[in-house]
């Protein structure tokens, strides 16, 4: 089969229909100009042939084959070709009476398909079983060599040159049918698995329970019997012993009447010698009344009087210490009061002081603004008198005032001779004393010198103080700060350790498995490592990862595996390395499909309920990834089963729902939700590894600091000893002469300053009165103006001083109102306290009034006292008689009393006999009926009464102990009740069938085993053709490799061969050599011959197993002409039974073709010209 003609319209740059007629049977090629669309023919042959992959066609879509993408108002693509099917050994199945075979394919802009074979329309599939039954498998083509595929064959790697050999060989044909037997294999594996978990989970538990039960129940008969045995034996122990009951409470109870009889005549006997005393004591007590009962009933009578006297005066002394009470509480509270008052009252003349302060302050400055006033009225007086004002604000005349002026020059003269004289007495005397001085000048100058030298230390070390990086008291701050930490980390550990303990899930700690491990890569919990989003999903997130949510999470599986091995861990922890762990998230489309069932509020993908870390991605991704939270079961039921769906889901209370048909739940978790308690954890580790780490800090600033601190303190320690040397020096100087002396001539050398400068302010002074003199002696002359001016100025100082004042006097009266109500207040403390001082003294009188009057009760009680004391003395004294008087009668009474004693103790004992006596009988009764009933319940006893206790008898009581039988009976009767709930009497039944199940099943299982055999004894076999098709293809394709590439190539050899030290099976490796000598590598050869070698080992696999038709498209643009010469003539001598179609740019190529098309590009649209050798040649030589 191979193609005759195609058609082609709209597809690519083909955009008018364009025929193609004339294709050789044997070697076809295609030519023109780069855009002309000459690969576009070969597209189109492979879009008939129902290529999928697009890409190889160079397009993204089907839209994309449509000229011009359908813009240019073509919307459809169409491709037919017609195949010659004359040779029917070659034809495709199912086509063998077609000579022709019309094959369309036509792709619209909506990006709709259409086939049609011989005009009628088909489905893809058919058209590829048509080309695939002629080896024209276009998705997996061999015939087909496009632009790039040789490049591709030189990169290969072994393995993939062997599939290459493999796909040429057909041997895809065992690895189909072994994927089908491993496939097998995996259902026998299913099903071996099934009977396997029938056999371990249903069958064999269920028999080793029922064979359990056998043996309980054949136990239980057993009991049942032995049990049976020991009533007997028992119940006649009991018979026997009720029988001797019996007898001897007959014998008791006559004995028992018996000595009721004796005690009830005692009775009698005792009572008639009670009368007998009764009447004896009688005549006694007659005899004693008449002797002393008068007397002492006397005495008795005047000792009562005497007690009530006594208690009236105990009353009144009680009274009167209460009174006393009283009043000092009275006397307490009003010197509390008065207190107060006197609190009151410095508080209010605090308050009035100030506001005297204040109220005197402005009286004063009012009486100062009126003394002002008046001045100012005085002076306008004395002006307007002719008087005038003087510069120190004295009213006088000019005359006077030049008199006193002349007066005070002659005053500062006489002063100023004064001080001349007092200078010259000083500094007489600082001579001297500077003499005085200069004696002991060396030795206080050596001293001084010492102290300065003493003081330059002190400076020094001042300096060298403030060098030292250190603040004092800096260390007892941070040492401070550190217990404070301290304590705060150890309280926060406490909190730790107290969650851990009530939650041992958390309670994760480990020792470092090696030196200097990176703790780092031990990310923690799964639990500590994601944060709920909101809290009502903590108890669907907590249920969706179960256990896992304790997992420790590491960087990878090495960290867990030292961990395990090295960390002592003190429990079992389950370890998820992240570079090990993968997990799937849920695809967008089931979660759109779950919100669209139920919608989007009622459920959630637990991913998306949860932060975290990048990091931490594959890890929840495990967890969370498959599984959905719903707002209640209803939804997760929905969503569950859902075929579209089939994924786990839990509900908000944790109920859990699953697609194998799995449900769970029931009552929430004790304690709520764990996730909710895990943030308060987090928050204390938190704060725990801060505390930690402001400890460190604080820890490393002490260390840092401990050197200059110390340095600081010693510094410090030696300034203060240097600082009171210093001012030890200082006194010691400041009390020698020397100083004195030098203090001295200080005070002289000031003096004489003084003096110096009085004398030059007195000169000053002179100074200007002379020149006031001179003033006033010419204002004289000018008297009457100058007194205008000073009328004026008066008037004006006058109108001033009478407005302040006014003012004035308005604040002193705002202020007179607070100041006397202030003083009315006072004035009221004060009478309060006058009062309250005479309540005191009164108070004070009448405590002392009141203590009389106790003292003289106290007198009066204590008289009473004695006289009561003494009256009962008087009383004892007449009892005393009496008492020996009724010492006989005691006596008599006493043997009385032990007589009634003797009859109540004989009553007690006839009451006590009287009951034995009746519970004898009761209980005699009571045995009787028990023996009756005996007899009715346990008919044997009858028939076996003469056994019991007959030796070596059933009934032997020696042999068997009846206390040792009802123990035993007691624990067989446990024994029996346990095993009447746990035996199942259908028991042996049951075994039977279940043993026949087990058997069928394990026939079963072992004929499944037996398939599985053979099914891997298949694979092995197909394994062996496997490799014999695959060696004989290699055989086949490397000599054919070989001759291809000699041939191409004069002088050149080419080879497949395996790798050095393995098998061709394990990968095959092309090998190239020049006259006998092989190259190390294919990276030795040129381009040109690289390519070479690729396209003959093409070929040559081609050659193997030949298509009917091969698609070359510029297979030579890396070759030079002559080689492209040779390609074209090998292709004629080797393959005669195949059809070429083949795309190139090179004379050598298409010279040797039987028919040559050309494409050009005209009016943007592809055309196709048909030429034949012999036309192509004679168009070359007439050119």
């Amino acid at each position: 089969m191979y193609v005759k003609s195609m058609v082609i319209d709209g597809f690519k740059s083909y955009g008018q229909r364009t025929e193609i007629k004339g294709f050789d049977r044997q070697f076809n090629a295609i030519t023109g100009l780069n855009g002309s669309g000459k690969s576009n023919i070969l597209d189109a042959i492979c879009f008939v042939l129902g290529i999928t992959n697009l890409t190889h066609v160079r397009a993204g879509s089907l839209q994309e084959l449509v000229y011009k993408s359908g813009q240019a108002g073509i919307t459809k693509a169409s491709v037919t070709i017609t195949f010659d099917n004359s040779d029917t050994s070659k034809s495709p199945l199912g086509y063998e009476r077609y000579e022709e075979i019309t094959v369309t394919r036509q792709a619209v802009v909506a990006g709709k398909n259409r086939y049609m074979i011989n005009g009628s329309t088909v489905q893809n599939k058919r058209v590829n079983d048509l080309f695939n039954s002629v080896q024209l498998n276009v998705n997996n083509p061999h015939f087909l060599i496009m632009q790039g595929r040789i490049t591709k064959v030189l990169n290969m790697k072994p393995p993939e040159i062997l599939s290459m050999i493999e796909e040429a060989a057909g041997t895809r044909m065992y690895e189909t049918k072994k994927q089908q037997a491993e496939k097998t294999i995996e259902k026998k594996d299913a099903k071996l698995k099934e009977l396997n978990d029938l056999i371990n989970e249903e069958i064999g538990p269920k028999l080793a329970r029922l064979k359990e039960e056998r043996s309980r129940y054949l136990e239980l008969q057993k009991v049942q019997r032995e049990l049976e045995h020991l009533t007997k034996i028992s119940i006649a122990w009991t018979f026997m012993r009720l029988e001797a009951s019996c007898n001897n409470q007959e014998v008791e109870l006559q004995t028992t009447q018996n000595t009721l009889a004796d005690t009830k005549k005692k009775i009698e006997d005792s009572n008639q010698e009670i009368s007998g005393i009764d009447e004896k004591v009688e005549e006694l007590r007659k005899k004693r009344d008449a002797e002393t009962g008068g007397r002492l009933a006397d005495v008795e009578k005047r000792l009562s009087e005497l007690e009530k006297d006594e208690a009236k005066a105990v009353a009144k002394l009680k009274s009167g210490k209460e009174s006393v009470s009283s009043e000092e509480k009275k006397r307490k509270q009003l010197e509390k009061n008065l207190r107060d008052d006197e609190a009151a009252l410095k508080e209010k003349e605090k308050i009035l002081s100030k506001a005297e302060d204040v109220f005197l302050q402005l009286k004063k400055a009012d009486e100062e603004d009126s003394k002002a006033l008046e001045a100012a009225e005085r002076k306008f007086q004395a002006v307007s008198s002719g008087l005038l004002s003087s510069d120190d604000g004295e009213d006088a005349t000019l005359q006077d005032q030049l008199m006193k002026a002349k007066q005070e020059v002659s005053r500062l003269q006489t002063e100023t001779m004064q001080c001349n004289m007092q200078l010259e007495h000083n500094r007489s005397e600082l001579k001297n004393k500077q003499k005085d001085l200069k004696q002991g000048e060396s030795d206080y100058a050596r001293d001084e010198k010492q102290l300065n030298t003493m003081e330059k230390e002190l400076d020094s070390l001042k300096r060298e103080l403030g060098k030292v990086n250190y603040q004092e008291g800096e260390m007892e701050r941070l040492e401070d700060t550190k217990r404070e930490l301290n304590t705060n980390i150890r309280k926060t550990r406490d909190r730790v350790e107290q969650f851990e303990a009530r939650n041992s899930s958390l309670r994760f700690h480990y020792k470092d498995p090696e030196p200097n491990f990176n703790r780092s890569s031990v990310k923690g919990l799964v639990c500590t490592l994601f944060r709920v989003k909101e809290p009502r999903f903590c108890m669907a997130l907590e249920s969706a990862a179960g256990g896992r949510l304790y997992n420790v999470v590491v960087d990878n599986e090495v960290t867990s595996n030292k961990i395990i091995k090295k960390g002592q861990l003190q429990k079992r922890f389950t370890f998820i390395p992240i570079n090990k762990i993968q997990g799937r998230a849920m695809d967008q489309q089931t979660i759109r499909t779950a919100q669209q069932l139920v919608g989007a509020d009622k459920v959630f993908p637990a991913l998306s309920l949860i932060e975290y870390e990048p990091q931490y991605k594959p890890v929840m991704e495990w967890i969370f990834g498959q599984v959905f939270v719903c707002d209640q079961m209803s939804t997760a039921t929905k969503v569950t089963y859902d075929k579209r769906i089939l994924k786990k889901c839990i509900t908000l209370e944790g109920d859990v729902t699953d697609p194998g048909g799995t449900l769970s739940g029931g009552a929430p978790k004790a304690g709520g939700s764990m996730l909710l308690q895990i943030e308060e954890y987090q928050q204390c580790q938190q704060q725990l590894a801060q505390l930690e780490v402001e400890y460190a800090q604080v820890d490393a600033q002490i260390r840092s600091i401990t050197k200059d601190a110390d340095k600081y303190g010693s510094l410090k320690q030696r300034l203060d000893i240097r600082q009171a040397e210093v001012e030890m020096v200082r006194t010691r100087l400041q009390q020698t002469v020397h100083h004195q002396i030098q203090t001295e001539v200080n005070q002289l050398q000031a003096s004489l300053e003084e003096l110096t400068k009085r004398v030059a302010e007195c000169k000053q002074s002179e100074k200007e009165y002379v020149k006031k003199v001179k003033d006033l002696e010419a204002k004289v002359k000018d008297a009457k103006n100058l007194r205008e001016k000073q009328l004026k100025a008066a008037e004006q100082e006058m109108k001033r001083l009478q407005k302040k004042a006014e003012e004035s006097r308005n604040q002193w009266k705002a202020r007179e109102q607070e100041f006397e109500t202030s003083k009315l207040e006072i004035s009221e403390l004060k009478k309060s306290i006058e009062s309250g001082q005479q309540e005191i003294e009164k108070c004070l009188a009448n405590i002392e009034q009141l203590k009389k009057e106790v003292e003289e009760l106290t007198v009066e009680s204590n008289q009473v006292k004695a006289d009561v004391k003494k009256l009962q003395h008087e009383v004892k004294e007449q009892k005393d008689i009496l008492a020996q008087q009724n010492q006989e009668i005691q006596e008599t009474m006493k043997h009385k009393a032990q007589l009634e004693k003797e009859v109540s103790e004989f009553q007690l004992e006839i009451i006590s006999l009287q009951h034995k006596i009746t519970k004898l009988q009761s209980d005699a009764a009571g045995n009787r009926d028990k023996l009756g009933e005996f007899l009715k319940a346990y008919e044997w006893i009858e028939t076996d009464r003469q056994y019991f206790g007959q030796v070596d008898g059933m009934y032997d009581f020696r042999q068997n102990n009846p206390q040792e039988a009802q123990q035993r009976l007691s624990k067989l009767q446990e024994t029996k009740e346990k095993l009447s709930r746990t035996v199942n009497a259908r028991a042996m039944n049951l075994l039977g069938k279940e043993e026949e199940q087990y058997n069928e099943v394990m026939r079963k299982k072992g004929i499944v085993e037996k398939d599985k055999q053979k099914i891997v004894d298949l694979i092995a076999e197909l394994d062996d053709k496997k490799k014999e098709a695959l060696r004989l293809a290699w055989k086949q394709v490397n000599k054919d490799f070989g001759s291809i590439f000699g041939s191409l190539l004069p002088g050149a050899q080419a080879a497949l061969k395996p790798p050095t030290g393995k098998d061709i099976l394990d990968g095959l490796e092309v090998k190239v050599g020049f006259n006998g000598i092989w190259k190390e590598s294919l990276g030795e050869l040129s381009g040109g011959q690289r390519s070479l070698v690729a396209l003959s080992l093409i070929l040559a696999m081609l050659l193997f197993k030949p298509a009917p038709i091969y698609i070359l498209d510029e297979v030579d643009a890396a070759l030079d002409l002559s080689h492209t010469q040779n390609i074209g003539q090998m292709l004629k001598a080797h393959f005669k039974h195949s059809q070429f179609i083949i795309v190139s740019l090179k004379d050598g190529m298409f010279n040797n073709a039987n028919v040559l098309f050309r494409t050009k590009f005209v009016d943007g649209m592809s055309t196709v010209t048909r030429t034949t050798v012999a036309n192509n040649q004679q168009g070359k030589k007439n050119s």
